[in-house]
């Protein structure tokens, strides 16, 4: 990378903070740093539901300080919706501190053209999303709260209209993330197919790939352990233990799918750089026996395909996998935290 190439970027990025869509802005905008923005959020929706809770004598607590369902799922709902904001954000500026090593291992000006460094895909559809994810929201939130809330004799409208607005955004935020990873994702397969440069000499300059899929891997670990407090209660069945084995099946396949696609380009020149070296040698060996020259170049020849034929055919190293794993273990915090908090309540209490 030339020395100018980060001012073009430091301004690239200033661009796309002001044309970012409202999850990114959120942040963008905040004077705090990412991770504060995160728990402050999370605060203030617990505290407006705390208000409209108390406000109607809506009780959090049962005797004993037994936390209540209601608590629980507004707890869940808040920590979800935060999380997935937080993680999103995070992954998105991972992606930018890569943004050197991407231009690196792709054509000149694919970074801008095909819009990788914007954080709003150029293909992205977010006012459809939009009115899909409130349209869902608000029928999940009826089934889900509404129907049984107004049912009772003293309908606590100030609470149940938190739990509408919250989960109507959260689904709302899914549904848009949805299709901007479906546009994002374009973008890097074409990226991938017709602007990566593979040196097979370098292969560990495309580990920036396996970085950023075990980074998108985790937005999903992350979001679906949360997802997992709602029924943490229920302990380790049949039906949890098939919920966790899909949510860590979607997860991994987040990892390899893009790797997949990376592996099958590295394949390809491989063979070609292969196929190349192997005619080569076929037009030098029959003067080797006789010509020093010759058997020089020969066994360059095939030191140099010996290598090509070694060379990794996956973008990313062990740290990459650890990662992953790691992010894996996310979706079994829910069950070991609770079995931990059973064991010291039923030993000390």
């Amino acid at each position: 990378m030339s020395d100018h190439a980060a001012p073009d970027f430091a301004q690239a990025f200033a661009d796309a903070d002001r044309r970012a869509y409202v999850e990114q802005r959120l942040f963008a905008l905040s004077p705090f740093g990412t991770l504060a923005t995160a728990v402050l959020l999370f605060l203030v929706l617990m505290a407006l539901f705390a208000a409209a809770a108390a406000g109607e004598h809506v009780a959090l607590f049962a005797p004993g300080g037994h936390v209540e369902s209601t608590m629980r799922m507004a707890f869940t709902l808040a920590l979800m919706l935060v999380t997935a904001l937080y993680i999103q954000r995070h992954t998105r500026l991972k992606e930018r501190q890569d943004s050197a090593a991407f231009a690196a291992v792709l054509r000149p000006g694919t970074l801008e053209q095909r819009n990788l460094i914007a954080l709003r895909p150029g293909e992205a559809r977010l006012l459809g999303a939009t009115v899909l994810g409130i349209g869902i929201g608000l029928a999940a939130s009826w089934f889900m709260f509404g129907a049984e809330m107004l049912a009772r004799a003293a309908p606590r409208y100030a609470t149940l209209a938190w739990f509408v607005a919250v989960n109507t955004v959260l689904v709302t935020c899914f549904v848009r993330g949805v299709e901007l990873s479906r546009s994002g994702s374009r973008a890097m397969a074409l990226a991938i197919d017709h602007d990566l440069v593979v040196d097979l000499l370098r292969i560990d300059t495309l580990s920036v790939w396996g970085r950023s899929a075990a980074r998108f891997a985790l937005i999903w670990f992350a979001v679906s352990a949360v997802g997992c407090l709602f029924f943490v209660d229920t302990g380790l069945n049949a039906f949890t233990i098939s919920m966790v084995a899909t949510f860590l099946g979607l997860g991994i396949w987040m990892f390899v799918r893009p790797m997949e696609r990376v592996h099958n380009k590295i394949r390809a020149v491989k063979s070609a750089e292969l196929e190349r070296i192997r005619s080569e040698i076929d037009q030098v060996r029959p003067a080797a026996s006789h010509d020093a020259d010759a058997a020089t170049r020969l066994q360059g020849l095939l030191a140099y395909e010996t290598r090509i034929a070694q060379a990794p055919e996956w973008p990313f190293d062990q740290t990459t996998l650890f990662r992953v794993g790691a992010s894996a273990l996310i979706l079994t915090i829910p069950w070991f935290g609770q079995a931990l908090a059973g064991y010291v309540i039923e030993h000390i209490a």
